[in-house]
């Protein structure tokens, strides 16, 4: 694991823990939404777009919290030709034409996420930003395929991404399940 050493910190039980170059705490993000998701502080987005075109920007999220929104499972499916899915994160501009989306909390009784989000059939029309992945959407997988992000991709306050559809038109929503959860910045004195 580059970029991470073996901290000398020892717990009650004597064992260690791992720390970045940072002297962060390295957590497991299967730990930390459990965590967050008690607190209150774990949603789930849940989109049905159809992009209808290539190069289609479909799907907008912007954290306007003061923490970290950090994505760990995104699910997707689409059921009439596979297709090609860009991640993109800082792009520029506002969306103004499509459907806003609420996340949901994770934890019943509790208050939505701070975020805007928006969906259209069409192309939001949104410009730049930095491809971070590309996940391949299978007409033939049985369910929705599960793209886990161990370390999360993190969008800090007022920082956006959207989903860019750039394979075969899919002709059908692209269904989509976006996972996330809002860390407490860790402190080290």
């Amino acid at each position: 694991m580059s970029g991470f050493t073996q901290a000398m910190i020892v717990g009650p039980t004597g064992n260690t823990a791992n720390v970045t170059k940072q002297r962060q705490l390295m957590i497991d993000t299967r730990v930390a939404a459990l965590i967050a998701a008690q607190n209150g502080d774990a949603y789930s987005l849940v989109i049905e777009a159809d992009p209808n075109g290539t190069d289609q920007d479909f799907i907008y999220l912007e954290n306007l919290d003061s923490r970290d929104l950090v994505i760990y499972k995104i699910r997707m499916s689409t059921g009439t030709l596979s297709t090609d899915v860009d991640i993109l994160l800082n792009v520029t501009g506002t969306p103004g034409s499509g459907t806003v989306a609420t996340a949901g909390n994770m934890k019943a009784g509790e208050s939505n996420a701070n975020i805007h989000a928006e969906w259209r059939d069409e192309d939001l029309a949104l410009t730049g930003g930095t491809k971070v992945d590309t996940l391949y959407i299978n007409k033939d997988f049985v369910g929705e395929q599960e793209f886990d992000y161990p370390g999360g991709i993190i969008l800090p306050k007022n920082r956006a991404m959207v989903f860019n559809e750039v394979g075969v038109d899919p002709t059908a929503d692209i269904n989509t399940v976006i996972f996330f959860f809002y860390a407490n910045p860790v402190k080290i004195k």
